[in-house]
């Protein structure tokens, strides 16, 4: 087995690392490699090299999709207090993937990574209990889990809460924080903020109708277009 093809693998990382890179940043010519020695770590009881195992079976990288796998592999991490291994146990239980869909055990495991803090949790959390798919529909509860990941960055929190903000589902219909939502997604790059708000300040929709400041937002999501279509 050729271990030298990567010079971080040499010189930069322990082996554990480098294959942690790899899964990582998907770097397909060296996944034989990491899985190998992801396999053997994870063999020993590695919680990181468990995890990311996890992550080669549930994305087909190297090795073929098995969600079966995956969640073995997670379910082992999770045990030792993974956070991002319960995070994609959330996911797998959520969407049904390689088992029966259960929502009630997807809550189970998106709450622990939430109550730490991790973002993607909080808004899948959120959006089981403002779906109400199975555990009954809690706006309230929804609302609270939104604004967590929102104040932690994501952008599609933001874009939601905004929008419960603007017409009070939920929580008590308040223009300022609606406004300060939506201008948080759509600086993070969020098209359909940006949008929403040029919409606003051009109809007077809870804001000072504005002309310069609605093509203001209509452009950067306009120019965002034109970024993504060029890639």
């Amino acid at each position: 087995m050729e271990l030298n093809s990567d010079p971080l693998y040499n010189t930069q990382m322990e082996p554990i690392e480098w294959a942690k890179f790899v899964v990582r940043t998907r770097s397909e010519r060296d996944y034989s490699t990491a899985f190998s020695i992801l396999s053997t770590s994870a063999n020993k009881g590695s919680v990181d090299a468990e995890f990311c195992l996890g992550l080669l079976y549930a994305r087909g990288q190297g090795v073929n999709r098995d969600f079966v796998t995956a969640r073995y592999w997670f379910q082992r991490a999770a045990e030792k207090g993974n956070m991002s291994a319960y995070y994609f146990l959330g996911k797998i239980y959520a969407k049904g993937y390689g088992i029966e869909k259960n929502v009630n055990k997807a809550v189970e495991f998106f709450t622990p990574p939430a109550e730490h803090g991790d973002a993607r949790a909080q808004y899948s959390l959120a959006l089981l209990y403002f779906d109400g798919d199975v555990i009954g529909k809690d706006v309230a509860e929804a609302a609270k889990w939104f604004e967590m990941s929102a104040r932690s960055g994501h952008s599609e929190a933001q874009f939601v809460l905004g929008q419960l903000y603007k017409t009070g589902c939920g929580v008590t219909k308040d223009m300022n924080k609606a406004t300060d939502w939506l201008i948080s997604a759509a600086l993070n790059r969020h098209k359909g903020a940006q949008i929403l708000l040029g919409n606003m300040y051009n109809t007077g929709d809870g804001v000072p109708k504005n002309k310069i400041e609605s093509d203001n937002w209509y452009d950067m999501a306009d120019n965002r277009n034109k970024v993504t279509s060029n890639q």
